[in-house]
Formats: C-alpha cells, sequence, structure tokens
C-alpha cells in the first residue's frame, strides 16, 4: 500500500444503521475519523507526535455523498488520502467502497492545527506529510463555508445536554456527536433517506452545557445550527433524497 494512501476494512455493525436500516451520519463520521487518525500516525502527525509540541489537530469542516447504501453486516472498505496543505489548513479525502470497488460515499474535510493549551491557530509549517499527497480530488468545487440562518419562534429546536461520553481526547464533545444531535432533531421517517451531508465545526462544545439545535426545513434541503451559551457551535446542512 502505498504511503500517501490508507484503507482500512470494516464490518457494518447493528450500531452503525438507523432504525430505518440507512446508514448513520455518525457512522459514517466515525469511519473518517477512524482512517484519518490512523493514517496521520503513520505520516508521523498523530495525536501523539503533536501532543508532544502542545498541538492537536481540530476538524473545521466535513461533508459526505450517499451513492448507495450498504447493508447490514457488510464488508465495506474506507479509503483517506491528504490533499496538499494550503496556507493554514489541511483537506483530506475519503471514499468508501465495497469489496469489488463499487463506490458508496465519497466525502471529504477541512482540518487547521491550533495549540493544545491556548486554542490559537498555528501556522502549517509545523506539519509536514513525509509522503507526497495525491492529486485526485473527489470535489473540484471549493469547500466553503455554510451561511448561517436567522433564528425564529417558528423553528422545530432540540435541546441536548453534553455528557461525561461526548467527550474525547482533545477535551471537548467530539465532532461525530453532533451528527447524532441533528438526526435526534430531524427525526426523518422512513421516506426521507439523506443523499448528502455537510457540517461546520465553529467553535468548542464543553461538558455539562445545553446546545439548542435549530432546524429550518426547505423541501430536500434541510439546515440546522447548534447553539449554546449564546455562541453558534455548528452550522449543518442535510439534502435528501
Amino acid at each position: 500500500m502505498e504511503k500517501n494512501i490508507f484503507e482500512k476494512k470494516f464490518i457494518l455493525r447493528v450500531s452503525d444503521f438507523s432504525c430505518f436500516d440507512t446508514l448513520k451520519p455518525s457512522a459514517i463520521l466515525d469511519f473518517f475519523q477512524d482512517v484519518a487518525g490512523q493514517h496521520a500516525d503513520i505520516l508521523g502527525i498523530g495525536f501523539d507526535d503533536l501532543i508532544a509540541k502542545d498541538l492537536i489537530w481540530v476538524l473545521l469542516r466535513t461533508k459526505f455523498d450517499i451513492i448507495k447504501n450498504p447493508k447490514l453486516y457488510s464488508e465495506v472498505i474506507v479509503k483517506t488520502w491528504p490533499h496538499a496543505k494550503g496556507k493554514l489548513d489541511f483537506d483530506r479525502d475519503y471514499l468508501i467502497t465495497d469489496l469489488d470497488g463499487n463506490e458508496l460515499i465519497k466525502g471529504t474535510s477541512k482540518w487547521v492545527v491550533v495549540n493544545y493549551r491556548t486554542r490559537r491557530l498555528t501556522l502549517n509549517s509545523h506539519i509536514e506529510y513525509n509522503c507526497i499527497p495525491l492529486s485526485k480530488k473527489n470535489y473540484e468545487e471549493p469547500f466553503n463555508k455554510l451561511n448561517d440562518f436567522e433564528i425564529n419562534a417558528g423553528l422545530k429546536c432540540f435541546e441536548y445536554k453534553t455528557l461525561f461520553t461526548d467527550l474525547d481526547h482533545n477535551g471537548h464533545v467530539n465532532n461525530i456527536k453532533f451528527s447524532d444531535m441533528i438526526l435526534n432533531a430531524l427525526e426523518l421517517n422512513s421516506t426521507e433517506e439523506i443523499l448528502a451531508f455537510e457540517i461546520n465545526y465553529l467553535k468548542e462544545l464543553q461538558k455539562d452545557l445545553t446546545i439548542k439545535n435549530y432546524v429550518l426545513r426547505n423541501e430536500k434541503e434541510i439546515y440546522v445550527k447548534g447553539v449554546a451559551s449564546d455562541s453558534n457551535i455548528y452550522l449543518a446542512k442535510i439534502t435528501l433524497k
């Protein structure tokens, strides 16, 4: 296997699926997070490598498109590769296929490196991939920010108080936990299937805080915003089939 691309096989479990037997966004993002972390370790820029310098990876944005939903207990291959680093950010792509190479899900993500103690952004000169990044991209269009929306009394709101089990080793609520909040806020029915999912992470969220998840629906496009302590925590866009 080439060093600039990493792949791992997974067997899909019951806990990866919704009550309608569709793969949950949190499961997809968990696969992305897992292979990104392992690949970073191989490239010498994993958690242990960075924390020794008081640095950590922080995810800014991620999105994916579902081409075909895999089946329960099926085996899939999850691949990931980094792009050439930008001025401050780092893009990384993902691809989930079946064992025959048929594409099931494609995605991308944008990361930055921050100081663990101050939480301030650092220059990317600290990071070297130790490989030649691939030029292959899942998306040609720029990965821009989502637009904010106004909150009004007519919007559905799902409240959630963050718990100890929501935290990761960076000391904040892990990024995949927000996708479960979003799914609980949406409460999709059996005829509503997610085609695409996109989320921007705007601010860290700590334990024992109440986050309000506001839902703005526009036919097949749904926007969700998480607000805690009068600050926007995330913005998300969900596209239905």
